[in-house]
């Protein structure tokens, strides 16, 4: 699926050995579409789902349907995933993680409220 958001450009990240530049770009905008969209289904695919189980202290909660079941199976879930990704440390090296994307990802949230319209909680 083609994204309509595009947030971030490659050149604003660090490659790891298993992710370029394009790959953690093309993460950080397919998360900020999932989220302004209202966390369709629809753009929860596998690619998708196991990078995001690795990103933000998630974890994988056994497989993608206990993932999804957690997280965007109703409002409660939905707030606690912002409030997880506004309050995750990020920590790690760009070079071997995802943290730059994590802290990208924290910024245009912060700046832009993105999430506002979808829930009204206070973001950090």
């Amino acid at each position: 699926m083609k994204l309509k958001t595009k947030v971030f450009e490659a050149k604003q990240f660090t490659a790891t050995e298993w992710s370029t530049p394009e790959d953690k770009a093309e993460f950080a905008n397919h998360l900020i579409q999932f989220i302004e969209q209202g966390y369709p289904v629809t753009l929860f695919n596998k690619k998708f789902y196991v990078r995001l189980s690795r990103t933000f202290g998630h974890i994988a909660h056994y497989n993608q349907v206990g993932f999804w079941s957690v997280w965007f199976s109703n409002d409660s879930g939905k707030q606690d995933f912002i409030h997880n990704i506004m309050n995750c440390g990020c920590y790690g090296s760009p070079a071997f993680t995802y943290s730059d994307v994590e802290h990208a990802i924290q910024s245009y949230l912060r700046d832009c409220r993105g999430v506002s319209k979808f829930e009204q909680i206070d973001l950090i």
